[in-house]
């Protein structure tokens, strides 16, 4: 086979069957160096299969695959491992091996049988595990690793096998929000920095569109569709391969599409009363409340969040126009007239269940100034003096703000009138 510049991964006609029913029909894709590539489709549709073929947990029942120009089947186990290294969906570690011990496991394909490892070796693994800021774990047994150390084990030991392509299976799945951001923008900076090509089957739509390059949609065990964002990841292929209604929209200055599924169940029941929304959060006490306005459809502004908040990751990944201070730095005046005007033009305002800080504490102040002619909605499900760290002049303020304002004590309270 002739191996095109740049191309690292080529599936041609690529057929599978467990028993006989088809798990996989007529898959063709090539991967270049340096992509990062998103799985998508539905349960059931083939992807971690697709995946096991690809790194010859099993073997094809029609078709090629070749990695770097070379037919996997046609070269050593071994060599394969050189080449491709796997992180499985199940994390689970039990076993008495330390961290790093686990990690080591990822040179085993370039020992000889009974080599020890050398020194460059040990360079290897150590970096491996800098790279996953795992060093501190070296010495602690598997079997003791939260899920999310499990799974920096696991994708430290990939490394150590210095692979041209990696291979992940949903390691996303079981990840707060932070986690989940903070692994795939470690990801994506390997493919840049180390050539590493990433085929990673992912759940989540707009993750996939944040990160990825590329992304395969799966449907009824074919490629349904695979190329750049914009070509794949829009209304009519997202509605035709997950049967749900979406709305996908693209930020402001971006080419990322984002998709707003709309509850089946929901949407229908309660007219919008608002088109456009304004919402006051932060360390991620808005997260459920953001995720409820994305499906429900509204037009959402956010601020102002520090960069790095949980509540800023979540705004970013719904498309939400989001007013962004730097990292642990106080609101600047900037942000602040910014912030005014994003509430003026929002028909409404939902302050949500924050604690309030000399950080954010502007926040509560831009909203005093407006809230005599602007809708205000509080979200409290808290007292405000458990919340209050600024010597009771939060709690002021937010007094101020609740004899205008509607407060509702619950999540569910706002879904009766949001």
């Amino acid at each position: 086979m002739i191996n095109m510049p740049g191309e690292i991964l080529k599936v041609e006609k690529l057929c599978f069957k467990y028993n006989d029913a088809d798990v996989l029909k007529d898959i063709n894709f090539t991967l270049e160096v340096g992509d990062f590539v998103g799985i998508l489709g539905p349960n059931g549709c083939g992807k971690t299969t697709l995946l096991k073929n690809i790194n010859r947990w099993l073997q094809p029942h029609q078709g090629n695959i070749h990695i770097d120009g070379s037919n996997i089947l046609k070269i050593s186990v071994k060599d394969l491992a050189k080449q491709v290294a796997t992180v499985p969906q199940d994390t689970y570690l039990d076993i008495a091996f330390t961290a790093e011990q686990i990690v080591a496991m990822g040179r085993n394909p370039h020992l000889k049988n009974f080599e020890s490892e050398q020194s460059k070796d040990r360079a290897i693994i150590e970096d491996s595990m800098k790279v996953m800021d795992i060093l501190h774990l070296k010495d602690k047994p598997a079997y003791q690793l939260s899920g999310g150390e499990r799974q920096r084990v696991l994708i430290a030991r990939a490394l150590a096998q210095q692979p041209r392509l990696l291979l992940l299976d949903e390691p996303t799945s079981h990840l707060d929000i932070n986690y989940q951001w903070e692994l795939l923008e470690l990801l994506k900076k390997l493919c840049v920095e180390k050539s590493l090509t990433i085929l990673i089957v992912i759940h989540d739509i707009n993750l996939a569109s944040m990160f990825c390059n590329k992304v395969i949609l799966l449907k009824e065990h074919r490629i349904f569709k695979m190329g750049n964002l914009t070509e794949v990841l829009n209304e009519q292929n997202i509605r035709e391969v997950f049967c749900m209604d979406v709305q996908v929209t693209f930020p402001k200055d971006s080419l990322r599409p984002v998709a707003i599924f709309l509850s089946p169940t929901d949407k229908n029941v309660l007219p919008k009363p608002f088109k456009s929304l304004h919402v006051i959060c932060g360390g991620g006490e808005g997260e459920k409340l953001l995720y409820y306005l994305s499906q429900r459809g509204y037009k959402v502004s956010v601020g102002v969040l520090n960069k790095g908040d949980t509540d800023w990751k979540v705004a970013h990944l719904l498309g939400f126009t989001v007013i962004e201070e730097v990292p642990f730095s106080p609101i600047t005046e900037e942000k602040i007239l910014e912030n005014i005007s994003h509430i003026n033009r929002s028909d409404a305002v939902i302050l949500a269940n924050i604690p309030f800080g000399l950080g954010n504490l502007k926040n509560l102040a831009c909203l005093k100034q407006l809230v005599a002619r602007k809708r205000v909605f509080i979200l409290e499900e808290k007292d405000i003096g458990e919340r209050d760290y600024t010597n009771g002049k939060a709690t002021q303020m937010y007094n101020e703000i609740k004899e205008r304002a509607t407060v509702l004590k619950s999540m569910q309270e706002l879904k009766k009138i949001i």
